[in-house]
């Protein structure tokens, strides 16, 4: 995703710079006024929209952090109990967290709410008896008390946070901004350069807000790795939907064994087939 930003960032820069060697100079009284009007505003409204987003995207890892943490604290808990009820345990504990590679980052908590509580269900017939087991059963159930409150907060930060007027109130402003920057520009070489950069860092902007608002900058960290770094703590193999490496989501580094969720009926995920890669 990274690369794909400095892609579209790269053409940009250079489209700027032949528009503002091509483009006439033009002069305009004024101009310097709309100028400073524009950029005021501008860095106004983005700044407030880039601290929102970056502050729910910081908030969005912590809360994947605390349910993967939390979901690990409950395997422990439940090899203290029995061996039979951690196996179980281990079982659905995986079976959720497959299911939620298998979702996207913004609905996988509503899409995995029946897998999520299948976790806890042994706990309805399970006896305790001993101290030790019976303090352990008394954190597995906070553990149900807390972990859903994790996931509707993820519920909550994990979809986009600007709304299309906002965007539109931004493009207008980054638009009025660019069209000043170029009247405002000299015919000397350092004036259209400088301009040209400019324009493209306003631009660039408008980019990297998308991709943290849209949770892209660190996509496969948030839906595929920091579920996987689970997987593997409890000694089970990493997990990947086929469409997802499709999209060029595993890098050249990627360890083997892996698992790849393949899906007949794409873009349902059932039925679903796993393949081991070795």
């Amino acid at each position: 995703m990274q690369h794909n930003l400095f892609i579209k960032i790269t053409a940009v820069g250079i489209s700027l710079l032949i528009v503002s060697f091509l483009l006439p100079v033009i002069s305009i009284k004024n101009i310097d006024t709309i100028l400073i009007s524009a950029t005021f505003l501008y860095g106004m409204f983005y700044g407030f929209q880039i601290s929102l987003v970056l502050g729910n995207f910081l908030q969005l890892k912590n809360l994947l952090g605390t349910e993967t943490g939390g979901l690990l604290a409950v395997l422990h808990l439940a090899k203290i109990i029995d061996g039979k009820f951690a196996q179980e345990v281990e079982k659905r504990i995986e079976s959720y967290i497959m299911r939620a590679i298998d979702n996207p980052l913004t609905h996988y908590v509503q899409r995995t709410n029946k897998d999520f509580f299948a976790i806890f269900e042994p706990l309805e017939t399970l006896e305790v008896k001993g101290e030790a087991k019976l303090a352990a059963l008394n954190y597995l159930n906070e553990a149900l008390y807390y972990l859903p409150q994790t996931r509707n907060q993820i519920a909550q930060v994990a979809p986009r946070d600007i709304d299309p007027p906002e965007w539109a109130l931004l493009i207008i402003l980054a638009g009025i901004l660019i069209v000043a920057l170029f009247f405002e520009r000299q015919p000397d070489v350092i004036s259209k350069i400088s301009t040209a950069i400019f324009a493209t860092t306003v631009i660039s902007s408008l980019f990297l807000l998308d991709e943290v608002d849209s949770n892209r900058i660190q996509k496969t960290k948030l839906e595929y790795d920091i579920f996987n770094e689970t997987l593997t703590a409890m000694g089970k193999l990493r997990y990947y939907p086929r469409f997802a490496i499709r999209r060029g989501i595993l890098g050249r580094g990627t360890p083997k064994p892996y698992r790849v969720g393949v899906f007949s009926h794409f873009p349902s995920l059932t039925p679903r087939e796993i393949k081991i890669i070795e």
